[in-house]
């Protein structure tokens, strides 16, 4: 069963994290002329952090890139590699070295005893365009590294912040809890924290206008 992480928890592994990224933030700039903006999203961005039974939870950030070298653009696998590369020497040591998801770079931090995942952390790179978002995705089939399209949030953000202003934000967080425990009950894959987070905020906001 789904439960919120408390927190005091999540703030200590924001705290971990961010540290690292800032650091990588600097050491791309300075020596490699890659400027990024890190951005919290997803479950962590809206206070809704969970874990199902005493199993890992995690926490998703986009690097921004706003500026990158002529040597990167046409080589996203480099570009990739080397981001990943130089995070591995930043996270604390009891962090596993970075593995090349298909939409992310991430990290596993085990338990003393190394039996179990305790925490994950997913860094994915993205381009902002001018009305939507480029992901950069490994393409495993085949090899490839590609720029996905994804569409920006501005709709979801508009109904948070009517949410928000009716004081409602408490309701988008039980009916989240909630629906991610009846996908769970049901081994439902097909709809992921996002997509669970997505429904909550549009019922929420639907029930706003009736």
């Amino acid at each position: 069963m789904y439960k919120q992480v408390s927190e005091k928890q999540v703030a200590h592994y924001k705290s971990l994290c961010q540290s690292a990224l800032d650091k990588l933030r600097a050491e791309l700039k300075k020596k490699h002329g890659i400027s990024i903006r890190i951005v919290l999203v997803g479950s962590g961005a809206r206070n809704v952090v969970t874990r199902n039974g005493d199993g890992p939870f995690d926490l998703d950030y986009n690097l921004v890139l706003l500026s990158i070298p002529q040597e990167y653009t046409g080589s996203p696998e480099k570009l990739k590699t080397l981001i990943r590369e130089t995070l591995d020497n930043l996270v604390p040591g009891n962090f596993t070295h970075g593995k090349d998801s298909t939409s992310a770079i991430t990290y596993l931090l085990h338990s003393p005893d190394r039996k179990k995942v305790e925490f994950k952390v997913d860094v994915a790179l993205v381009l902002a365009g001018k009305n939507c978002y480029n992901k950069l995705v490994h393409d495993k089939k085949t090899g490839r590294y590609i720029w996905n399209k994804i569409r920006k949030s501005a709709d979801i953000d508009t109904k948070l912040a009517a949410i928000k202003n009716a004081g409602r934000l408490d309701a988008v967080a039980d009916i989240y809890y909630q629906k991610k425990n009846v996908y769970l009950s049901r081994q439902d894959s097909d709809h992921p924290s996002y997509v669970a987070y997505i429904e909550a905020v549009n019922e929420v906001y639907q029930k706003l206008k009736k």
